[in-house]
């Protein structure tokens, strides 16, 4: 009986001992700001991480729940599982906003003056409209199907004030002067947010992850979102870090427009990777605004 006893102590003294499985996890995630917060993710090569153009795929994504972890607008990702159409729960905010308005120096303001605008009915024009009252100029909204599009419109001259994201509202503020104009930032929608709703920022593209994952693999994704964590923080005291991993992983893989200009936006790009967990009152205001919610259980708890 004894022995017995002893065997069976060295057999759970054994298994207490070996260590956990090693996962690995598969990641979508858009193009931008966002692919830069997975900079330490793929540097590290472990995972398997896809960087895809635009929401649709995104979409598809959430929806089909083949994917691990998913970076996705938060309003996207809460609409979908507020719907009951994905399996996902909400774990951190990687971006969070960074929309500005530039205008050409040479043309005065005037009453109502054209805004050329993008994402009609998507998240810009409802962050717009709903800080438009703390803005000290009058303008008329003229809705274009991209960025990209504003940015034509501001370098060719067409529109003198346009609504920009960080960082193309650098580069074509870079593009504007090689053609002989000056465009310079006239305002900031986050502070303008800050002095509506109390709060410094509003919430954007989030980690969503499969809520099927064990205990122990939600403890390895948290490891890396740790590791998001640390590298933010070290680009904040040192942004030659970011712009030499650029370059080596390339502008074109991550889908920015240069190395040289995520440095140069890092304080207005606003990658912040946080827990969502921390951040419950930021989300609520600004998912408010799509008259959506989440619930508690959706939210990955630390």
């Amino acid at each position: 009986m004894k022995k017995l006893v002893l065997i069976l102590m060295l057999a759970l003294s054994m298994s207490a001992c070996t260590p956990a499985k090693k996962y690995t996890f598969t990641w979508l995630s858009p193009k931008g700001a966002p692919s830069v917060s997975l900079i330490p993710i793929l540097k590290a090569d472990v995972d398997g991480v896809e960087l895809v153009d635009g929401t649709d795929v995104i979409s598809a994504a959430l929806i089909q729940g083949d994917k691990d972890v998913i970076i996705a607008p938060i309003n996207l990702g809460s609409k979908l599982i507020q719907a009951g159409d994905a399996n996902y729960k909400l774990l951190a905010i990687v971006t969070w906003g960074n929309l500005y308005i530039v205008k050409d120096e040479a043309v005065p303001f005037t009453d109502s003056m054209d805004l050329a605008m993008f994402g009609s009915k998507a998240v810009p024009e409802l962050v717009l409209n709903h800080v438009s009252d703390q803005l000290d100029f009058n303008f008329t909204k003229v809705p274009f199907n991209a960025v990209a599009d504003v940015k034509g419109q501001l370098v060719s001259k067409a529109y003198a004030l346009g609504l920009l994201a960080e960082p193309l509202a650098t580069a074509t503020i870079a593009a504007a002067k090689a053609q002989g104009i000056t465009l310079s930032i006239v305002a900031d929608l986050q502070a303008a947010w800050k002095t509506k709703t109390g709060f410094d920022n509003y919430p954007q593209a989030a980690i969503f992850v499969r809520d099927d994952l064990s205990s122990t693999q939600l403890k390895q994704l948290k490891d890396r979102v740790n590791s998001m964590i640390d590298y933010v923080t070290s680009v904040s005291a040192d942004k030659s870090i970011v712009e030499t991993d650029i370059t080596s992983l390339t502008p074109e893989v991550l889908g920015v427009p240069s190395a040289a200009i995520v440095k140069a936006t890092w304080d207005r790009l606003n990658v912040d990777v946080q827990y969502a967990s921390d951040k419950k009152a930021e989300i609520d205001a600004f998912l408010a605004l799509f008259s959506l919610s989440l619930d508690a259980s959706k939210v990955v708890s630390e």
